[in-house]
């Protein structure tokens, strides 16, 4: 009962979940399915894929929907996914962009848009509740990636399960009308004559079934028949095909065997050996081929040294003669140098003569003597890279010296004007003060004028005591201005008299005033001033004169003899006496004595006021005095300065120093680019020639390694055949890879047919299976329909055929309407887009087409092809015509690769054609630059000349050369007779017989000298002249060449005569060989030159001997073992004798120069005494240096000795110099010198 349980609460049990459940549930149906079908009216569904019952319930109600939907949308998405599915095969794959396309072309009744958050949130829920069903598989991806972005893709997995989860009816729902069909058909098949005759249905689709199955089994026999025998023509088709492929192989065999004939590559016949002997098995012909290619590069290596070689020789040539030219060049560029140095020199003294000249002539700016000499000085050294100011400069400190001299003297004298200007100022402007003032006022601070302007604001009246008070005439002025005084001391003199009503308001005036109040109820004192002073009263104000005279009555007088001061004194502490002293409170004070009485009384206010005004006056006076006098002194000073300015800026300029250093400089300049190209020149030349020699020796290496003669044509024949061997070798490494393929082609092909007659006997096994099963089935289907005759069939058989006809025909005719409709979709589709397609490719072929005949036009007017056929006007026959007659010419070559050759060979012959100017240029680049539609370039190269100043085509010139050609080699066979009949026998005779006899008598003149040297060891070193052998039968050795040169023309036999021309004939053979071949660029002329020069019939061979040994041939093995000394020596003698060869050919007079750099070092003293002796007697003029010799040898008559001595590692070198006479070394003194 577990497993009806399991199946009636759970949808389905999935086998790919749930393996074990599926079978345990699998092996109890039977228990359980009969009561499912009879009692609960339940189907049940088992299959590979599930086991399930398909609860239908008797009433739906809301709540039997799927709890993980809540919107509609999410259950129309669900429908949708099965929709998808239904097309979909059990384990086939899909990404998630499918469905989502799919949903939208298929769900009509609302727009989806995708990029709304809300579609992907419900169609993410409906995907994971089909991924926890089991509906789908998820592979790869995350459905949270869909929710961000809804271009993210999720990749799924159809498990086939989808097809089970709706109910299957025996009807296709959209054949019903109504759900009142659908009711009648279901209460038609509620009758057990309905279920038979849905048996009877059933059975009769399982025999059309095994109908189809038996004919497809039948038809796999007949195609599997067909196979087999299509196997055996193969494999009797592959034996023929492989015997075809080793003939083919037999053959290129025979080919390469014929092109390798010349070529000493023995590799190939190895090669064929084991090819032919391992027929049939695996053949690497990568060891072959690594052998072939190593071949081949050291032939092309030897072609591109012999090209290199030819190349050398022209470069060689042509660098001599722009030597040549350099050193002319030089030559007029040294005279030119020297030219102009005198006049730089005459330039200089010009300038330094100007600038004594213009120190004289100053006023204000004058030098030293020291300055002008050393001014003098860097004028001689001035180079175009000398800065004129810094010479200039040199008086510069002078000038700035005088110049802010004056510049203080101004600057005082200014800033004393200004002083006294501004004094002028304060007291011209004090004097208007004075003027304008009505009485002098005693100084107050801000404060209190801040106070009384206050006061007057606030209506509190004040009288100032000054003011209201003077002196009675009792006090002489002494005394007047001692009392003054001290009351200005005291702070009285300028105090305020206030009211007494108003001291609280002036006692509390706002903060940041201050100022002093005099009140009038002060006590009266006995002894005060009152005595000496009156009240100032014109208005006769008794109430003024009341409150004046108490404040003076308070203020106590003291005598000077009194001896004690009064009680009303001592107790106000308030008062003055005679001398000015004065007290307030406990402060006690003095008076100056200096002080002029100013402010008591009207009278003598005014006369200090006058007196001030002229004192003011009389000091302004003095001050424009002043003024003047400084303005005065200011002017001269600034002349003097402008003067100075003045001769400063007229120092001698350096034009004509700056223009001769220029030219100078040009001059030398262009002297040391010779020089440098000189220099550089004989590098190049000494590098060619090095070069030159290098490549003649890889030529000779090289053509050993490939085992061929030092031709160009045969190492291009070798080339090319190897070329031809190597591609032929490929073919064969195909056609025998092919070979091995067939072989094995056939084995599997046999193979094959063994495992199809195995398949023929599983297929006769299943159609006897299926024909025994078919006859089961009839005699099921014969029982059931002898059941219906007993029922009541007949009474509904019309209504339920109907019904069972069209549930059977209505699903096909919904396919195929379906698919006929999509399909006729796609095909107009695919039309439309093909239709667009083809009208574009139409356009671009017509432009394609239209620029092709241009282009062809144009080439065809160059005039490179000769067409053998008819010419007629049509372009495309013209060009149909010469595509066949080039066809097969070029091989599988692009024509980039041909391009590319081209070009090589153009820069490997440029050389060669330098005269013709031959130069490459591009044509109809203009086609190029249109629209580039099209891959294939119509960009030409062509070729052109000069001959004789006139351009013409590559093609003409060809012609022309040819003919140029012909008629040289006419007139080389007509020198040649002219040079052997004449002047052979003649001029050059007599010229190589002397040339001989002098280089016989060097020899002897210099195994003389050498023979004489006694060294320490006994060397002696000799020279021996050796003749050559004859290099071919028809030459002479250069013993018997010599002496047939020697004998005079007129006395010489006919055969001797007939020998000395063949001779001559061979030599200018091999010239002629020389000359035509491509390698050799050289001169008919030269090469005759290197025939006739007599010095290579010869070869110079030096030797040694020592006491009591033989004489031997100086080789490295004998020279490496001799001393050091002994090797300076074998270096030296051979050098001596080369120089005295050089210039035994100069004229008398001229000198044998030689220089030597640490000259014989290693070389023992004897030695070197017989060394200097040997420069004697070869005359040469010799300057060496050593850091030991000093050369005063015996064997030296004569010597000029300069030592120099660097003290200290100074920066100079000092030269102390000598006398060798042959006996004595002595110093040269300065007074030799001076007497000569």
């Amino acid at each position: 009962m577990r497993a009806l349980e399991i199946l009636l609460e759970r949808r389905w049990i999935l086998k790919s979940r749930e393996k074990e459940l599926y079978y345990q549930i699998k092996d109890e149906l039977g228990t359980v399915k009969k009561f499912l079908m009879e009692k609960l009216g339940y189907q049940v569904i088992v299959n590979p894929y599930l086991v399930k019952v398909e609860k239908m319930p008797a009433t739906p109600e809301n709540w039997m929907g799927i709890q993980e939907f809540t919107r509609k949308i999410e259950y129309v998405f669900f429908c949708m996914i099965l929709m998808f599915l239904e097309e979909k095969e059990a384990e086939e794959q899909f990404v998630l962009s499918e469905l989502t396309e799919y949903i939208q072309g298929q769900y009509r009744e609302e727009q989806i848009d995708w990029t709304v958050y809300q579609y992907r949130r419900h169609l993410i829920k409906v995907i994971k509740y089909c991924v926890n069903c089991g509906i789908l598989n998820l592979n790869d991806g995350s459905e949270e990636n869909f929710a961000r972005d809804d271009t993210s893709e999720v990749l799924y997995e159809n498990t086939g399960v989808s097809r089970y989860f709706m109910k299957n009816f025996t009807q296709d729902i959209m054949g019903y009308t109504t759900p009142e069909d659908q009711a009648e058909k279901e209460s038609l098949s509620d009758s057990d004559t309905v279920k038979l005759k849905q048996r009877e249905v059933e059975i009769k689709s399982q025999l059309e079934g095994l109908k189809k199955n038996i004919t497809g089994k039948q038809r796999q026999e007949e195609e599997k028949k067909e196979k087999y025998q299509e196997t055996e023509q193969k494999i009797q088709l592959q034996f023929q095909k492989n015997e075809m492929l080793w003939e083919e192989i037999e053959n290129s065999l025979e080919y390469m065997e014929e092109e390798m004939a010349g070529v000493p590559f023995d590799e190939f016949a190895f090669m064929k050996k084991e090819l032919t002997e391992q027929k049939g098995e695996q053949y690497s012909f990568q060891a072959h081929s690594e052998l072939l290619k190593d071949y081949m590069t050291k032939v092309r290596l030897g072609k591109t040294t012999l090209e290199e070689e030819k190349g050398c020789q022209e470069r060689y040539s042509r660098f001599l003669q722009e030597l040549d030219s350099y050193q002319e060049e030089k030559n007029k560029a040294e005279r030119e140098v020297l030219q102009y140095e005198n006049q730089f020199h005459e330039v200089k003294q010009e300038t330094i003569e100007s600038v004594y000249r213009w120190e004289k002539e100053n006023a204000e700016l004058h030098l030293q003597s020291d300055l002008l000499q050393e001014m003098a000085r860097e004028i001689e050294k001035y180079t175009t890279e000398t800065d004129y100011w810094n010479i200039r400069g040199l008086a510069n400190g002078e000038f700035e010296r005088k110049s802010q001299e004056l510049s203080g003297k101004v600057l005082q004298q200014s800033r004393e004007l200004s002083d006294r200007r501004l004094e002028k100022d304060g007291i011209c402007e004090e004097l208007e003060q004075w003027k304008n003032q009505k009485e002098p006022e005693p100084e107050r601070s801000e404060v209190v004028e801040k106070n009384r302007r206050l006061l007057k604001e606030k209506g509190i009246p004040y009288l100032q005591l000054y003011k209201v008070i003077d002196f009675d005439g009792k006090l002489d002025e002494t005394q007047r201005a001692y009392l003054e005084e001290a009351l200005l001391h005291m702070g009285i003199l300028d105090a305020l008299i206030v009211p007494e009503e108003y001291r609280e308001q002036a006692l509390a005036l706002d903060a940041g005033v201050c100022d002093r109040y005099i009140f009038s109820d002060a006590a009266y004192v006995r002894n005060n001033i009152m005595d000496f002073l009156d009240v100032d009263n014109e208005e006769g104000d008794i109430l003024l004169y009341q409150n004046v005279s108490r404040i003076l009555t308070a203020i106590g007088w003291k005598e000077q003899d009194e001896e004690t001061i009064s009680e009303s004194i001592e107790k106000n502490r308030t008062w003055i006496d005679k001398r000015g002293n004065y007290g307030i409170g406990i402060i006690e004070g003095t008076v100056t004595k200096n002080y002029t009485p100013c402010f008591i009384g009207a009278y003598a206010r005014e006369q200090y006021r006058i007196k001030k005004i002229q004192e003011l006056e009389a000091e302004c006076r003095r001050l424009e005095d002043t003024i003047q006098i400084a303005e005065d002194e200011i002017t001269q000073l600034k002349q003097r300065k402008s003067c100075l300015e003045t001769e400063w800026k007229s120092f001698p300029k350096e034009q004509d120093l700056k223009v001769a250093a220029k030219e100078l400089e040009k001059k030398t300049n262009i002297l040391e680019e010779i020089e440098c190209k000189v220099q550089i020149q004989k590098g190049i030349v000494e590098k060619e020639r090095k070069s030159l020699d290098a490549v003649r020796l890889r030529v000779q290496e090289v053509c050993q390694k490939c085992y061929l003669p030092p031709r160009l044509d045969v190492f291009t024949e070798a080339e090319e055949s190897l070329t031809e061997y190597k591609e032929e070798l490929m073919k064969v490494q195909i056609s025998y890879g092919n070979y091995i393929n067939g072989i094995s082609y056939a084995k599997v092909q046999k193979e094959y047919l063994e495992g199809i007659d195995g398949d023929l006997d599983d297929i006769r096994y299943d159609l006897n299976h299926m024909i025994r099963n078919e006859r089961e089935k009839r005699g099921s289907l014969n029982s059931v329909m002898e059941q219906l005759a007993l029922t009541d069939y007949e009474e509904i058989r019309e209504r339920l055929e109907h019904c069972i006809e069209r549930l059977e025909k209505l699903p096909s005719e919904i396919e195929a309407s379906v698919t006929q409709s999509s399909h006729l979709e796609t095909k107009e589709k695919q039309f439309i887009e093909k239709l667009g397609d083809i009208e574009v490719s139409v356009g671009k072929y017509r432009q394609q087409k239209d620029r092709f005949c241009t282009a062809f036009e144009m080439e065809y007017q160059l005039g490179y092809v000769e067409c053998p056929f008819a010419v007629s006007d049509d372009a495309e026959e013209r060009a149909e015509k010469i595509c066949r007659m080039f066809m097969g010419r070029f091989g599988n070559k692009r024509h980039s690769e041909i391009l590319e050759n081209l070009q090589n060979v153009y820069h490997m012959n440029r050389g060669y054609l330098l005269e013709y100017q031959v130069t490459l240029q591009s044509l109809f680049e203009e086609l190029d630059e249109e629209s580039g539609v099209f891959d294939t370039s119509m960009r030409r190269i062509d070729i052109s000349a000069k001959y004789r100043g006139i351009t013409i085509k590559f093609k003409e010139l060809i012609a022309r050369m040819k003919e140029d050609a012909e008629v040289q080699r006419r007139l080389l066979s007509d020198k040649d007779r002219e040079l052997f009949e004449d002047i052979l026998a003649n001029t050059i005779s007599k010229k190589i017989r002397g040339k001989i006899q002098a280089s016989k008598r060097w020899v002897e003149k210099m195994n003389t000298l050498m023979e004489s040297m006694k060294t320490s060891s006994g060397l002696t070193l000799s020279l021996r002249w050796k003749n050559k052998r004859a290099e071919k039968e028809e030459q002479l050795d250069t013993r018997e060449l010599v002496e047939l040169l020697q004998k005079d023309a007129e006395i010489m036999r006919p055969e001797e005569a007939q020998q000395l021309s063949g001779h001559f004939r061979s030599k200018i053979e091999e010239a002629r060989k020389s000359a035509n071949d491509l390698e050799n660029v050289q001169s008919f002329h030269a090469i005759m030159r290197n025939v006739l020069d007599y010095r290579q019939w010869f070869e110079f061979q030096l030797e040694c001997q020592k006491t009591g040994e033989k004489k031997r041939e100086l080789t490295d093995r004998v020279f490496f073992t001799f001393s050091g000394g002994e090797k300076a020596m074998s270096m030296y003698v051979p050098l001596f004798s080369a120089v005295v060869a050089k210039y035994a050919g100069a004229r008398q007079d001229a000198p044998y120069l030689i220089s030597l750099d640490e000259a014989f070092a290693g070389v023992d003293e004897m030695n070197i005494r017989d060394m200097f002796r040997l420069m004697v007697e070869f005359d040469f003029n010799f300057m060496i240096n050593s850091q030991i010799l000093w050369g005063d040898y015996d064997t030296v008559p004569a010597l000029a000795i300069y030592q120099l001595v660097r003290p200290e590692n100074a920066k100079y070198v000092t030269v102390i110099r000598y006398i060798w006479n042959g006996n004595i070394k002595s110093m040269v003194t300065e007074k030799d010198l001076s007497h000569g």
